[in-house]
Order: C-alpha cells, then sequence, then structure tokens
C-alpha cells in the first residue's frame, strides 16, 4: 500500500509529504519520494502522483513522467481511471485555498474541467464504470454533499448526507468508503497579560491571517454564513464581538490601521483591495492579469509586496505602489513569499532556500541561515536580527527563534491547543513584540461507513 508519511502544509491547505510503500503483509514503510501531496496505483501497477517539485505541482503517471503543470496553485487527490487512460484530480488555482475543480489529464497531456468552481473538495475517486469522477465538493461554504461528473462535465448529486461527508474509496463493485465528519477551523488567542488562551473563531471556520501590534486579529471565516466570497473580520484578542468589515479574504493591517489588504477569492486573476477599518468605500488597487495569493503591506504604508502568477510565468514575488505604477517583479521565478523586514528593504523569499530579495530589485537576495525551507515566519523582531518561525505540522509547533544573520536557533515555546484529538495546526502568528499570538487548527472528528446501493 502506499502511504503519505510526515503531511505538513506548505501554505495553509496545501499540504505534502513523504511518499512510502509497504506490504500488506507488514512491514516499516519505505520512502519513495518526498513533497508528495497524494499518489494512486493504476491498473498497470504503476503509481501516479501529485508533487510539489521546483517551487510549483505537477501530475506525474507514472512517477517521472510528466502529464500536467498547473501554472498556479496546487492540485491533490489523483485518481486513475479503472482503463488507466485517464489521471481524475483536483485542482486548486490559490496554493493557499482548497477551493477548486474536478479535472482530469489523459496520457498526451490533454486537460479537461469536469465540475463548476467548487468552494472546496474533499475526496474523489471513479465510479466502477469509469464514466463518472465522484467527489465530495461544496458549492458554498462547508455544505458537502456527494457529487458526480461524467467525462462531458455534466455534474448531479449522488445523495445529500448530513454533516460533512468525505468520500475516501469506490470499490469495484460500487461500494463506497465515506467518512462522515464535523470540521472546523478555530483560531485561539493569548494577549498581553493573559493567562489563557481564547477561542476567537466566529462561526465553524476561521483563520487567522494578520495579527496588529495591539493585538486586533484578522479572520478569514469560510463558514457558510458569510456568502460564496468569505468574510473579512476584525476582532480584539479579548473576545470582544467581531466585526465584518467586507468580503473576501484580509491578507494585513495597514501600517496606520486605517486599512485592510484584501482579495476575492471568486474573481480570477485576484485583485487587491483596501477595506476601510472606519467610514468610507473599499478601494480596489490592482486592474491587470496577475493572480495575487498571500500579500502585505510594506512598513512605509505606501507599496504592497506579494506572490503573484500572471499569464506565461510562474509563480514570483512582487512589490507595487498602491496609488500608482505596475506591478514590479523583484525574485526569479517558482520563488514565493510576502513577508518583508522591518526596514521595508527586503523581502523573505522561499524556494528551495530561503533568502532575502531586494525590495529595490538591485543587487542579489541574501541567504538566511537561520530558517528552513517549509518553515512558517511567524513574526520577524522590530530591530530585523531574529525571526520566530516552525514547521506547521501535527498538533503542536515548536515555535524557534532564528539569528538571521549566525543561523543560531533556539526553542522560545510550544504552541497547539489543549486537546491534540484530531488536530492539525495551519497557520500561526506573533506580534513583533511577542506579546501577542494567535493560531488556527484543523480540527475532524469522523465516523467511518461503509455505504451500498448508491448510483
Amino acid at each position: 500500500m502506499l502511504l503519505i508519511q510526515q503531511r505538513h502544509s506548505l501554505v495553509r491547505v496545501a499540504k505534502v509529504g513523504v511518499l512510502a510503500r509497504a506490504p500488506m503483509s507488514g512491514a516499516a514503510p519505505r520512502p519513495m519520494m518526498n513533497d508528495v501531496a497524494d499518489a494512486d496505483w493504476g491498473p498497470d501497477n504503476q503509481i501516479a502522483v501529485a508533487r510539489y517539485v521546483e517551487g510549483h505541482f505537477r501530475i506525474e503517471y507514472p512517477i517521472g513522467h510528466a502529464l500536467y503543470e498547473p501554472s498556479a496553485g496546487y492540485v491533490n487527490n489523483v485518481r486513475v481511471s479503472p482503463k488507466g487512460d485517464w489521471v481524475a484530480f483536483a485542482e486548486h488555482p490559490t496554493l493557499g485555498d482548497d477551493a477548486g475543480y474536478v479535472a482530469m489529464v489523459d496520457s498526451s497531456g490533454r486537460k479537461r474541467t469536469l465540475s463548476p468552481r467548487q468552494s472546496a473538495i474533499e475526496g474523489m475517486n471513479w465510479a466502477p464504470s469509469g464514466k463518472e469522477v465522484w467527489f465530495t465538493g461544496a458549492v458554498v461554504g462547508i455544505e458537502f454533499q456527494l457529487r458526480a461528473a461524467d467525462l462531458s462535465g455534466h455534474t448531479r448529486v449522488v445523495d445529500r448526507i448530513p454533516g460533512t461527508p468525505t468520500l475516501f474509496d469506490v470499490a469495484r463493485d460500487g461500494r463506497v468508503l465515506l467518512g462522515q465528519s464535523t470540521n472546523k477551523v478555530l483560531t485561539h488567542v493569548r494577549g498581553s497579560g493573559q493567562d489563557e488562551e481564547h477561542d476567537v473563531s466566529i462561526q465553524n471556520w476561521s483563520e487567522v491571517l494578520s495579527i496588529s501590534p495591539d493585538g486586533r486579529l484578522l479572520l478569514d471565516d469560510e463558514g457558510a454564513g458569510s456568502g460564496p466570497d468569505y468574510g473579512v473580520y476584525v476582532r480584539a484578542s479579548d473576545g470582544a464581538a467581531p466585526v465584518r468589515v467586507g468580503d473576501g479574504i484580509g491578507y494585513d493591517f495597514s501600517p496606520d490601521m486605517k486599512w485592510v489588504l484584501s482579495s476575492l477569492t471568486l474573481h480570477i486573476p485576484r485583485q487587491l483591495f483596501l477595506i476601510p477599518l472606519g467610514t468610507g468605500e473599499t478601494k480596489q488597487i490592482t486592474h491587470d492579469l496577475i493572480d495575487r495569493s498571500r500579500a502585505r503591506f510594506l512598513p512605509d504604508g505606501k507599496n504592497v509586496v506579494f506572490t503573484g502568477t500572471e499569464p506565461g510565468h510562474k509563480s514570483r514575488i512582487y512589490v507595487q505602489a498602491i496609488d500608482s505604477g505596475a506591478a514590479r517583479p523583484i525574485s526569479p521565478e517558482e520563488v514565493s513569499g510576502f513577508v518583508p523586514t522591518p526596514d521595508g528593504k527586503f523581502v523573505f523569499g522561499v524556494s528551495d532556500s530561503v533568502a532575502l530579495y531586494p525590495v529595490d530589485g538591485h543587487g542579489p537576495p541574501r541567504s538566511v541561515p537561520g530558517i528552513h525551507p517549509g518553515e512558517a515566519i511567524f513574526s520577524v523582531s522590530p530591530d530585523g536580527r531574529t525571526a520566530l518561525v516552525g514547521l506547521l505540522y501535527g498538533y503542536a509547533v515548536d515555535v524557534m527563534r532564528a539569528d538571521l544573520a549566525r543561523g543560531r536557533r533556539e526553542l522560545l515555546k510550544k504552541i497547539g491547543p489543549s486537546d491534540p484529538a484530531e488536530v492539525l495546526l495551519i497557520d500561526a502568528l506573533f506580534s513583533p513584540d511577542g506579546q501577542y499570538y494567535a493560531y488556527s487548527y484543523f480540527n475532524g472528528l469522523s465516523q467511518l461507513y461503509l455505504v451500498e446501493g448508491l448510483r
């Protein structure tokens, strides 16, 4: 059998791990390949994989033979058709979002999209006939249903199931292995002088994306009540009532705490908006063909930095003035990043290593020995000498204080919920002075069913 071990998040919900295989008779798994999102056996005993390589995702079948490589985002849920002539997969245009489409690709690399946009896709497999791909998806929020898409792109609901169903497998005789889950994304915060952490989730799917110096949190809520394009909320660390400030996903507070930098997930390519924290109207500040993911203000409040992808190019880091001017790339392709240094002169960029890229575009990048590829940057100290980093994997994270010049590291603390059952951390942030921190985690409790008679 095939297993994914040591699974961890690259960015939010995009997860990879070590592909391993083990005999059913019993033996320790043997590692095969790093940075694999999903894998599946074909009828010829060859293996199909969705993997992250050289800064981007691709589908291979068999291993080593590339079939499809999206220009942005990520792919997972690879499933080989019964005849081995198609590989179905979920394509997510945004690296940090599980919204996307059911698609398939043949042995010559021809790709076909089979479903309308889903706000989330969890689980997929071929019907025994090979004429449909069954999947559990949600058109709005996290209202999952078991659906089917035929090879012409027509979709239907196979069955309406209470809770959050997840399709795990379809047997050759039509029996279905199905999970029924109660899934949540929750956010906890601990503020200055507080003895305990507080749950500051809005509904049941709230993730923290920014934390202000005074401990205010910028939350992305994707619960059904927030609408198809999600909701941007601001909430104090003491648990006071949240304020919904707009639609979309909020990325960052402006340095003067007057605006929220955001984007709308339903509109591709995604543009950037400024949502006022007080009175006023939302402003769209970009109008081009670049699709943007995570973004932040530079410390001057006049420019923003983001990871983006434009037609004909792979993802890279851009800087753009808020009031005027075009987006300007400051890194090579296949480099992502959005965290600036406190002086606004550099941006942390990640590929197969971590480096500081000059915002003005002049000069080579500087190596950062203190941060390992795959680690998240939780905060950077006001003097720019150290950063709090960690690997978001499992139910807790070791927060390391990394010396950015010398590479020395020390354990600051471990954070995570008190009950580790079915928990996977997906994001964490500290204020620059370390007085406030918040983290978000996925929590899923499920039952497993064998379902017969579905058509």
